[in-house]
């Protein structure tokens, strides 16, 4: 079976090489292991599929014990922007209750994803802290605001793809970050 997706990697232009990204993300680990307690556990939970690659990569950097959680949820469906509909597909999670709880997500835009996931966590979970790191933030999308304490890339309004984000499935396995030019 052959894929035809209307964007051939050809035309897509870097945004963050692997190496800034690489940077960036063992930056964002030393400002964690500034945050926790290196002899508390950690609970880390990734919101699939797109911050998969980012969370691995950030959790390898990280010095105190790491449990390692994930959730699906969807707001993109087959467009290039959010839907601003959050739709949980999977919100299975140990008890959190009086933990320390790191969120991870790949890209914000519109707030509501994430705004989503942090209520949700701090209603059905009570951790003891919550805190929230994405690689992308792209602030001129915003429509909800979201406390977002650690951040790896402040983005513009393009439709970026690669390390774990993507365009219809596609794409998420490069080693960097581009666009397609409009």
């Amino acid at each position: 079976m052959q894929v035809i997706l209307d964007k051939n990697e050809s035309e897509l232009l870097e945004l963050f090489s692997e190496e800034a990204i690489q940077n960036r993300i063992r930056e964002l680990a030393k400002e964690i292991n500034n945050t926790f307690p290196k002899n508390e556990e950690l609970v880390v939970i990734a919101v699939l599929a797109g911050s998969i690659l980012f969370a691995s990569d950030l959790i390898k950097r990280l010095h105190m014990p790491i449990q390692f959680e994930f959730v699906r949820l969807s707001s993109y469906g087959h467009d290039q922007k959010s839907s601003g509909n959050v739709k949980p597909v999977d919100l299975t999670l140990p008890s959190l209750e009086g933990k320390n709880v790191l969120i991870v997500e790949d890209i914000v835009d519109t707030g509501h994803t994430a705004n989503f996931m942090i209520d949700y966590i701090k209603l059905q979970h009570k951790p003891e802290n919550i805190k929230f790191a994405t690689l992308l933030d792209k602030v001129c999308a915003r429509q909800k605001h979201v406390d977002i304490n650690y951040r790896g890339f402040e983005v513009d309004d393009k439709f970026v793809v690669g390390y774990g984000l993507d365009y219809l499935g596609y794409y998420r396995n490069l080693p960097y970050i581009g666009y397609f030019p409009q």
